[in-house]
């Protein structure tokens, strides 16, 4: 076992989900592609793979017992988390990759093409831009940014997507953000919302063996 393989068993010992030879296998050759391609691209946030499967994957399967099945939406995917992690593990579902970069998108292509991950659309496209796929069941976010919200307080931007999906894909859809502590401080703001946003928000806190600094799942409800 290298040392790889090592860590995504880590990984899969800490998250309540059943653990495979294969599913290590696809995991690890998922992140090899990823790194050769982030070394001439730029497509994700760090240099380290060590890092990248102890935060972004472990958080990633760490969320996947509370997202439903069916047809789920990954905006702003970017290098594919959480959605591919979310595909792998959730075969029955469907999950539509969806950003406006176009090298992420090409990346997220030939991963489907080398790992035959059936369940999965690329789209490259915006979330303002995005008119969706009928029977769609929940959003997933683990990070969003663009020049309309970079100003924005927390507050601000939660208000901004949910009141976009509202437009362009339903307002009944569940969201999942996949965030940091900021998302603490909803408890406020749920108490002082503006009355264009008429969600209630779940927080559930990502335990993590790795790290102290908190992550957690925010969870729009009607």
């Amino acid at each position: 076992m290298n040392k790889l393989d090592k860590h995504i068993d880590e990984v899969l010992g800490f998250v309540n989900l059943e653990k495979t030879g294969q599913l290590t296998k696809n995991i690890k050759e998922y992140v090899e592609m990823l790194f050769s391609w982030h070394q001439k691209h730029n497509i994700i946030g760090t240099r380290d793979p060590v890092y990248f499967i102890k935060r972004e994957i472990h958080d990633s399967l760490a969320i996947i017992n509370y997202l439903p099945n069916g047809k789920l939406i990954d905006v702003g995917t970017g290098g594919g988390i959480p959605g591919i992690l979310v595909a792998m593990i959730k075969k029955q579902s469907h999950l539509f990759l969806l950003d406006r970069r176009e090298k992420p998108i090409r990346f997220l292509e030939q991963v489907k093409l080398k790992l035959n991950i059936e369940n999965i659309t690329v789209i490259n496209q915006s979330l303002e831009n995005f008119r969706g796929a009928e029977g769609i069941g929940a959003i997933i976010l683990k990070g969003f940014s663009n020049k309309v919200i970079s100003k924005m307080s927390y507050h601000e931007k939660i208000s901004y997507i949910m009141n976009k999906i509202k437009q362009n894909l339903g307002e009944n859809l569940p969201v999942y953000f996949l965030t940091g502590s900021k998302a603490l401080e909803l408890e406020s703001f749920q108490k002082n919302k503006p009355k264009d946003v008429q969600k209630k928000f779940v927080v559930t806190e990502i335990n993590s063996p790795f790290f102290e600094k908190k992550r957690y799942l925010l969870e729009s409800q009607s």
